[in-house]
């Protein structure tokens, strides 16, 4: 079975298949060399333990890093003749609306002639561009091994939804806002040119940084606020950082920079995200709790929580069902490949499904499961899809 694949597969001990409490205060921010890491170390060091990395050296065999570079700065003119005529999301780091960079669409052969004239006018960031899937030439860079287990585009592919497959290019001084991942996941962030100073706070410690309102700020200004966990990050070129589940975390660009940007899902921080939805939903209720008593106050909740956190109860449970019968799947020989070439393993299926089989059944306690907000037919799905694993797992 996928002989001439690359095959991820993990080893299973009595501490390994614990979510860990740690204490982040005493860490520091390891560093490796892409062909050294293994993916095993990986799942266990890092995306268990949920604690960053930097990775280095992961853009040699890249196509992009030859194409999309030239002379050590961005090809402006590829970017024109290949992309020119699409249009890509461009923020503005100048103009702040409602404690967010205003954003426009423009069209790619302009962005590149904005950066070709280094104009201090305005301070635009192409980001959250969905080039991979936008071209047909979607092979510019190839997803690392230790990335490969991600459940979060594994579905949108599948489902050809929205992926999480992010293109970032941006000249000097431009930023990203403090902020936490969608769905509290986990991303990746490589450049391919330039480089990245990164401010990352490990989970609780934004808490610190709330005014009386409860909202944080744009940016975490260490002179300002004190005795405050944070890391401070230099990203070269060529460097992958992992950043976990609940990190928040800010960004500026200290040369051009262009960087392919991930947010993954998989069995390590599944539970995280679920958490962090039923966190969401009880500050959803509290919000409009004065029209609790109405009969619509459920649905209400539900497309409110769809808008603050990305997903409501029903296509969360969509989403483990979908991964779930995928794994149940691989188990009866149905074999399918994460991006086209890696292949899990056996010890990998039976995690994943352990884990999601713990996911479901705290779904099935949850009250509006209960209250059977979610369709029978759903319902009924998720119900086989818990005792088939039982099945598989026995």
């Amino acid at each position: 079975m996928c002989e001439k694949r690359t095959k991820l597969d993990i080893s299973l001990d009595a501490k390994f298949e614990e979510f860990l409490d740690y204490d982040y205060s005493q860490i520091e921010i390891k560093s490796y060399d892409c062909s050294q890491l293994q993916y095993d170390y990986f799942f266990k060091e890092h995306m268990l333990r949920n604690l960053p990395c930097i990775i280095k050296n992961i853009t040699q065999t890249w196509k992009c890093s030859k194409l999309w570079v030239e002379n050590d700065t961005i090809n402006y003119d590829y970017f024109i003749k290949q992309y020119g005529q699409m249009e890509a999301p461009v923020a503005d780091c100048n103009q702040i609306n409602f404690n967010a960079q205003c954003k426009c669409d423009m069209k790619v052969k302009n962005y590149m002639s904005y950066l070709r004239s280094k104009s201090s006018e305005k301070l635009l960031y192409l980001k959250d561009w969905h080039l991979r899937r936008l071209t047909l030439d979607n092979y510019f860079y190839e997803v690392p091994e230790v990335f490969a287990s991600d459940w979060l585009n594994e579905y949108a592919i599948d489902t050809k939804d929205d992926d999480f497959m992010f293109v970032y290019i941006g000249p000097k001084n431009t930023w990203t806002p403090f902020h936490v991942d969608v769905y509290t996941s986990y991303s990746w962030s490589v450049n391919v040119t330039g480089r990245k100073k990164w401010i990352l706070l490990p989970p609780g410690e934004e808490e610190k940084l709330k005014d009386t309102l409860g909202n944080l700020p744009l940016l975490f200004d260490p002179e300002k606020f004190h005795n405050i966990n944070y890391f401070e990050i230099i990203q070269e070129k060529g460097d992958g950082l992992f950043v976990p589940s609940g990190w928040h975390h800010q960004v500026f660009n200290d040369l051009d920079t262009i960087s392919i940007n991930h947010n993954f899902v998989n069995a390590c921080n599944i539970e995280i995200v679920w958490k962090a939805l039923q966190k969401n939903l009880i500050s959803v209720e509290h919000e409009i709790k004065e029209f609790r008593e109405m009969p619509e106050f459920t649905s209400q909740c539900q497309l409110i929580l769809k808008s603050v956190f990305g997903m409501d109860f029903e296509s969360f449970v969509n989403f483990i069902i979908h991964i779930a019968q995928k794994r149940l799947d691989h188990m009866n020989g149905v074999t399918s490949l994460l991006f086209n070439v890696y292949c899990l393993e056996k010890n990998h299926i039976c995690f994943d499904l352990k884990i999601i089989l713990k996911i479901i059944q705290s779904i099935q306690n949850h009250h509006l499961f209960l209250k059977n907000i979610i369709s029978p037919n759903i319902a009924l799905e998720l119900l086989n899809i818990e005792q088939t694993i039982n099945e598989s797992l026995n």
